[in-house]
């Protein structure tokens, strides 16, 4: 039971895989690519549009899922989104923090 467990913990703490770019990053995409890796919301992409976060999904060739507003305790939001690689099948989340543009303009 406790080698079950050992080898549950240790599935759980692995990182997720790094997601490889199919296009080369430019412009704005580049700039994004520098604020953060998107896997967790402490990494997340700073983006200033929804428009952007589909840029970063179709430089990775990935294909959007459910896509989820969540708000932290001090009002920060984000946009997780769950997309799929089509080559390999395997999901993926990205977290994106929106705080710049959420709620502005409304």
């Amino acid at each position: 039971m406790f080698a079950l467990l050992f080898a549950l913990q240790v599935a759980v703490a692995q990182p997720p895989p790094a997601l490889v770019p199919i296009v080369e990053p430019s412009g704005r995409v580049a700039k994004i690519f520098k604020t953060g890796d998107g896997r967790t919301k402490a990494t997340a992409y700073k983006v200033k549009s929804v428009g952007e976060e589909y840029q970063i999904l179709r430089t990775f060739g990935l294909v959007p899922g459910i896509q989820g507003l969540i708000t932290d305790n001090d009002g920060k939001a984000y946009d997780m989104l769950t997309a799929k690689n089509p080559k390999t099948g395997e999901t993926v989340e990205l977290w994106f923090d929106i705080s710049s543009f959420f709620g502005k303009g409304f």
